[in-house]
């Protein structure tokens, strides 16, 4: 199923934020809902409608275009990253903070779905991250990503 196109008008809403932030320090699914008295079914529910309105198809995505839009304070940088990050991390952060998919990632990087996944692993256990979304969040606080290059989405706002 594809996204429906985001118009300048679609964001996020203010709860839909708040659980990108959530995700984006690192918590998952059961641990913001638990933070914020809610389901881990509406949690689900509020991610897709939040994907949708920005023109997205993933939480990863999602964190990045709060941050690009300025729905969520971005993070304070802290200079480079743990272990330093090379040309194909770079490459793998970019792409998925542009709402790339796995197979779409390793395909542009010229990597097997394997290799991609395991260069993902491998970074993520470098910088501590928990998942994708606090990947990202990490890719901003490390000065990696940053809003040159929009959202990824259908629209930039």
């Amino acid at each position: 199923m594809s996204t429906r196109p985001a118009t300048a008008a679609s964001h996020p809403t203010p709860a839909q934020v708040k659980i990108a932030g959530q995700l984006a320090q690192g918590m998952s699914t059961a641990k913001a809902a638990a933070e914020l008295g809610l389901s881990e079914g509406t949690i689900a529910i509020q991610m897709s409608h939040g994907n949708r309105r920005a023109g997205v198809r993933h939480r990863h995505a999602l964190v990045h275009a709060c941050y690009v839009t300025e729905h969520l304070s971005r993070p304070e940088q802290t200079g480079p990253p743990p272990g330093g990050v090379d040309d194909t991390e770079t490459k793998i952060l970019w792409s998925l903070a542009l709402d790339g998919t796995y197979a779409e990632i390793a395909q542009h990087i010229g990597l097997s779905h394997d290799a991609m996944k395991k260069r993902i692993r491998v970074l993520r256990r470098r910088w501590g991250a928990e998942h994708d979304p606090h990947l990202v969040m990490l890719g901003w606080q490390f000065g990696v990503l940053d809003a040159s290059n929009g959202t990824g989405g259908r629209h930039v706002a």
